[in-house]
C-alpha cells in the first residue's frame, strides 16, 4: 500500500495523541500518590480559538466547560477531574454545535497554573462550505481533542491562559484533517 504524501501527518498525529494518553495513564495509574479530594474544586471557563495556521475558510471556536476536579496528588498541587464541554464551531460562514466531555489534569505552584486536556467532541455537522471552493470536512462527527494550557491565576477564583488544542478524528474516519488552535482561556474556580 502506498501510504501517500500525507503520511507523516497521520503519524504526527498519532504520536500526538499517544503522548497525550500516556501522560493521562501515568498521573492515573499511579495510585501511591491519588488520593481523594476533600473538597473537591470545581472549574468553569470560557475559551475561544483560532487556528494556528491559515486556513482556505475563516475558522472560530467558541466552548464553555465545566470540570470537577476530584482527585488530587498529595501535596504536588496538581488534580485530575472529569467534565463536560458545550461549544460553538464556526467555519466557512457555518456554525454548529461542538458537544462533548473529558478529563483534564491540571497544576498550580503560586500563581501559574499548566494543564492537559484530553476530550472527546460531537460536531452537529463535519462538512463547510462548497467542494471546489472554499471546503472543509473533518471526516465525521466525533474529534478527539487534547492540549496543553499555561495559565495565571489572578486570586483563589479566576484566572487568564492560553491553550493550543488539537482536534481530529484519529483516523476513524477519511479525510482526518486536524485542526490546532490557539485558544485564550477565562477561568473561574470554586
Amino acid at each position: 500500500e502506498n501510504p501517500g504524501r500525507f503520511s507523516h501527518y497521520r503519524e504526527m498525529d498519532m504520536d500526538v495523541h499517544a503522548r497525550c494518553v500516556a501522560i493521562l495513564l501515568f498521573f492515573v495509574s499511579d495510585s501511591s500518590v491519588v488520593v481523594a479530594a476533600e473538597n473537591a474544586q470545581q472549574l468553569i471557563f470560557m475559551q475561544v480559538g483560532k487556528p494556528t495556521s491559515t486556513q482556505n475558510v475563516n475558522i472560530t471556536t467558541v466552548d464553555l466547560k465545566y470540570h470537577n476536579m476530584f482527585w488530587s496528588w498529595g501535596q504536588t498541587g496538581c488534580q485530575f477531574g472529569l467534565g463536560a464541554r458545550v461549544g460553538w464551531f464556526e467555519v466557512a460562514n457555518e456554525s454548529t454545535a461542538r458537544l462533548g466531555g473529558g478529563g483534564r489534569i491540571g497544576c498550580q505552584w503560586g500563581h501559574w497554573q499548566t494543564w492537559v486536556p484530553l476530550e472527546m467532541v460531537w460536531l452537529e455537522q463535519h462538512s463547510f462550505g462548497e467542494r471546489g471552493a472554499a471546503f472543509k470536512d473533518y471526516g465525521g462527527p466525533f474529534q478527539f481533542v487534547s492540549g496543553l494550557g499555561v495559565g495565571y491565576a489572578f486570586n483563589e477564583q479566576w484566572s487568564l491562559g492560553y491553550q493550543f488544542e488539537h482536534m481530529s478524528n484519529w483516523h476513524m474516519y477519511e479525510p482526518n484533517p486536524a485542526l490546532n488552535s490557539h485558544n485564550l482561556v477565562v477561568s473561574y474556580r470554586f
